[in-house]
């Protein structure tokens, strides 16, 4: 009989970094983005019947385009600014402007072409440097990014999310030691930014330094209480390091932000499988494919649970739901053949582990070894 391969999924998150786990959305972080009134401008009455020349109609557009962005109007902002560059093709204050419009619109191409012919004009301004940067991020222009958030640092320009970023950028590089040292700064920056907290303890996860990871994200929920995905990497901690019964509460702290949080109604029934509680870990799991019925891998695990109970036909039942929804999930394989095994069906516990090897699994192959026994 071959050892359960126990693999159960567990959703963890960090802000805008894939730890699927999931991808937060960072257009959360908003960046204000402060354009000046021109006060050149002579006629701000349009209506006025004097003559005024080109550059003062250029400045007059302009600063339509600083009190449309003021209203959050950007479309209308662009039309202005377009309209400035029309009648002086070398205001750059509004290429600036219509580059920080684009961003508000999330036209981050458009914006880097802006801001580019922006910055030529003044090299060292390492704000517009440093929103440059911001929208090579958001086009995962990673490397440009990085160049460009380097080169607003030499100009002596800070702004937390640009250490953020930085950071975010050494996670997914798994440089956990370096991302944390990016959001120490941001922290530096803004000792209120609850994302770099949430990510610093992220990093000190992946490290193993689960002491330092459950007291960021303490932190995190002391700035900020009303987010569950912290909750939830708080409990994912606690759950890492053995502590099943805080684990559970912080999973709960995260279901009653969000009662339709799937991940976190799943990790806590991982917390309860882990704790042994089987029967109160299927509830939990049944709780989430509620919210989320397509959710493969609580049927996955589900499935775990009825095997360590010796409800080997349920077991099979649950990885086979969990195969209908996701046809390559090669661990429910893995999970049905044992199942399968312990119920005598080898000609299907062998299909189920062969099946899991066609899909690249590597340990399937020592399940595999079992069946050429079985076959001679």
């Amino acid at each position: 009989m071959k050892k359960l391969l126990t693999l159960l999924f567990s959703g963890f998150v960090m802000f805008g970094v894939y730890a699927q786990n999931v991808t937060i959305d960072t257009s959360q972080i908003v960046i204000p983005i402060k354009i000046g009134i021109d006060g050149e401008a002579a006629v701000s009455d349009t209506s006025s019947t004097l003559i005024i020349s080109e550059d003062q109609q250029a400045n007059i557009a302009y600063n339509d385009g600083v009190e449309f962005y003021s209203q959050n109007q950007y479309e209308a902002a662009i039309q202005s600014y377009n309209r400035a560059l029309q009648l002086n093709p070398d205001m750059a204050k509004a290429y600036f402007g219509r580059g920080a419009s684009y961003i508000q619109l999330k036209k981050y191409q458009e914006a880097i072409s802006d801001l580019t012919k922006y910055i030529k004009t003044d090299p060292n301004d390492g704000n517009a440097i440093y929103l440059k940067g911001y929208s090579e991020y958001y086009l995962d222009k990673y490397d440009d990014a990085r160049a460009s958030f380097n080169l607003a640092i030499a100009k002596g320009h800070k702004d937390v999310n640009m250490y953020y970023f930085m950071g975010v950028m050494k996670f997914n590089e798994e440089k956990y030691q370096e991302a944390i040292d990016e959001f120490t700064k941001a922290i530096e920056v803004d000792p209120k930014h609850f994302f770099s907290y949430n990510d610093r303890a992220s990093s000190y996860r992946m490290l193993g330094m689960y002491d330092k990871s459950i007291a960021d994200y303490n932190k995190a929920i002391e700035i900020n209480s009303d987010m569950a995905m912290i909750y939830n990497n708080l409990g994912s901690v606690k759950r890492l390091n053995k502590d099943y019964d805080g684990a559970v509460v912080e999973y709960n702290n995260a279901i009653k932000k969000d009662p339709n949080y799937h991940l976190a109604i799943n990790n806590k029934g991982i917390a309860l499988y882990e704790a042994g509680k089987y029967n109160e870990s299927i509830e939990a799991f049944n709780q989430a494919l509620k919210v989320n019925k397509d959710y493969a891998y609580s049927y996955n695990n589900m499935g775990l649970c009825y095997y360590k109970l010796g409800d080997y036909k349920s077991a099979v039942d649950a990885f086979s739901k969990a195969i209908n929804i996701d046809p390559d999930y090669a661990y429910a394989y893995i999970h049905r053949g044992s199942a399968n095994e312990m119920l005598r069906k080898m000609d299907e516990a062998c299909d189920d582990w062969e099946k899991a090897k066609d899909l690249g699994l590597s340990v399937a192959e020592e399940y595999c070894s079992v069946c050429i026994e079985y076959k001679k």
